[in-house]
């Protein structure tokens, strides 16, 4: 990446942002398998609660990585 590039990243912050995305994207992954595990333990609707847990983890996880591929566009423009 050039300076100039990097430099236009850390003066907005997009770095800082772009690290919180993928530290936001981890804890929702771990999440989804704590909430996984308690579904199963559970028993009671776990197909249901399941696919509605990789639905929304999918969601997300798609909703970041969009964000990310979005910004870095902005500064392969430049």
């Amino acid at each position: 990446m050039s300076e100039k590039k990097k430099d236009s990243i850390e003066s907005l912050g997009l770095d800082e942002a772009l690290a919180d995305l993928k530290f936001l994207a981890q804890k929702v992954s771990d999440m989804s398998k704590d909430l996984a595990k308690k579904a199963v333990d559970n028993a009671e609707g776990v197909t249901d609660r399941v696919g509605d847990l990789v639905d929304s983890t999918g969601d997300a996880l798609i909703t970041a990585g969009e964000t990310i591929k979005q910004t870095k566009k902005m500064f392969d423009k430049e």
